[in-house]
């Protein structure tokens, strides 16, 4: 059994309950969809559990990290703060070769059989969103289609759910709810956004990642210590307005 998760976003705590989940399913191995930095105080502790895993591909804020421009275009302030943050911690831990060197190592996408899975889309790996309401732009669906064989996983919107085809002119969304937490793939292409870990924006605050197992994709949601995980950013000065932490307890 295959888990798949992704933006983790530096919360410590949402990944080990998500790592605690996947050992009681018996997980043989973990593949990351990207962004294991940004918004939470613990990042350089979330890629050093990455750097176990046999895939882990290359987020927009991984990116952005690594790079050593001033984000012109980046709007959104606790955004870029958490990544400038980012810079300095690698800088006073002393681990800007270590794992400074596996984030700018990470590949944009990884191919196994009919699979393909990545961080944004085919078309745009690192950066295009697969928001639900796509389902209504038929035209960007189609053309995100030809860019894989039979099945995509991605993240990025950190909004869980099943993008598969309902008829030839139109596309359908299922949210885990919606399946219950369990979709059979059947022999058209369909496209897994598997959520996030530290970040979910769907209105439930627990962390969301998925199993493959054969032809079936499980959605898993799990609890976690979320007031640590608030207070921690509370008290790192990263969140001076309160709204990162206030976006983890409402789950937006």
């Amino acid at each position: 059994m295959r888990a798949i998760l992704s933006d983790i976003h530096g919360n410590l705590e949402a990944l080990e309950a998500v790592l605690a989940d996947m050992a009681s399913f018996g997980v043989r191995e973990v593949f990351c969809l990207g962004d294991l930095v940004g918004y939470g105080t613990d990042p350089i502790a979330c890629v050093e559990h990455a750097m176990a895993w046999p895939v882990v591909l290359l987020g927009n804020f991984d990116l952005a990290a690594m790079q050593s421009d001033d984000l012109e275009g980046w709007t959104a302030h606790a955004a870029k703060r958490s990544i400038f943050n980012f810079r300095q911690r690698l800088l006073k831990t002393g681990k800007e070769a270590t794992v400074g060197a596996f984030l700018r190592d990470l590949p944009y996408k990884h191919v196994d059989g009919q699979a393909l899975y990545l961080h944004g889309s085919p078309r745009d790996p690192v950066n295009e969103y697969l928001f639900p309401e796509d389902i209504y732009n038929p035209r960007k669906l189609d053309a995100v289609a030809q860019g894989f064989e039979r099945l995509c996983f991605c993240g990025h919107t950190h909004v869980p759910g099943i993008f598969y085809p309902h008829d030839e002119q139109e596309w359908a969304f299922l949210s885990p709810e919606q399946c219950d937490y369990q979709y059979q793939l059947g022999p058209g292409k369909t496209i897994c956004n598997v959520g996030s870990v530290g970040q979910p924006r769907d209105g439930d605050r627990r962390p969301s990642y998925v199993l493959l197992e054969e032809d079936t994709i499980i959605f898993s949601r799990v609890d976690y210590d979320i007031e640590k995980s608030i207070q921690k950013i509370n008290d790192d000065d990263d969140d001076p307005d309160g709204l990162s932490g206030a976006r983890l307890r409402d789950g937006r």
